[in-house]
């Protein structure tokens, strides 16, 4: 984790004139608390701020959402699963469109025969039911904070992206695909015919179904910020 957020903060120094690192201590009861406590001290524009207990992939999002100060966000996981060389490429493109959507374009490299194959369903499955042709729905994607703290996810775990995606594409927001290269060892994860993963993966899909069927579109407005990136400004 302090690797993944060192590196994203010399990224952002290097590239943005306005930024901030927050990093979510999801109640952990390990060192990680210290840890981000410490990295606020050492690194400018960075913040920790720790969750009573573990409230889950989801809900740790949705604090970091209330926290962020500034036009646009972007998740980033401690475990390097987007790793840190693909955010200028995805810098680059904020601005252009209110959602920036990263997918994996060596997808099938990086995941197991099985987890590729759940992988591929899923994202078929909703672009059917929903009517889009995008290449992934849990990939990390920038969104605009105005837009997204008008949207309060009901999933806290594997669905609370996608669920976000959606209703923001159904509320009209414009996005921007990227492909980018995820980290070569999640194919070293052994994951095998579950039950129960083949269960949630199904319950997500149902808790999409009726979330969007449910869900009234927000109104967006149609101006979508710039970024002020080191340069950029005469």
């Amino acid at each position: 984790m302090e690797r993944v957020v060192r590196e994203t903060w010399a990224i952002a120094e290097q590239l943005l004139d306005r930024y901030e690192i927050i990093v979510v201590d999801d109640g952990s009861t390990d060192a990680t608390g210290a840890i981000t406590d410490r990295l606020a001290r050492e690194l400018t524009h960075t913040r920790a701020v720790h969750n009573p207990r573990n409230l889950g992939f989801g809900a740790s999002y949705t604090r970091g959402v209330t926290e962020a100060r500034y036009d646009y966000l972007m998740l980033m996981c401690g475990d390097d699963g987007l790793p840190t060389p693909n955010l200028p490429r995805i810098i680059e493109k904020i601005g252009t469109a209110d959602i920036v959507i990263p997918y994996m374009r060596n997808l099938k490299e990086i995941k197991t025969p099985f987890r590729y194959a759940i992988s591929r369903i899923y994202t078929n499955f909703l672009n059917l039911a929903f009517g889009y042709r995008l290449q992934y729905y849990n990939g990390l994607a920038v969104h605009r904070r105005d837009l997204v703290r008008r949207i309060a996810p009901k999933s806290s775990g594997f669905g609370f992206q996608a669920e976000l995606l959606l209703k923001l594409l159904k509320s009209g927001c414009s996005y921007v695909e990227i492909g980018v290269d995820g980290a070569s060892k999640a194919q070293q994860s052994s994951v095998l015919l579950r039950p129960r993963n083949v269960i949630n993966v199904l319950g997500t899909c149902i808790m999409l179904l009726r979330e969007l069927r449910a869900f009234k579109p927000i109104e967006r407005t149609p101006e979508v910020p710039q970024v002020d990136r080191l340069g950029s400004r005469p």
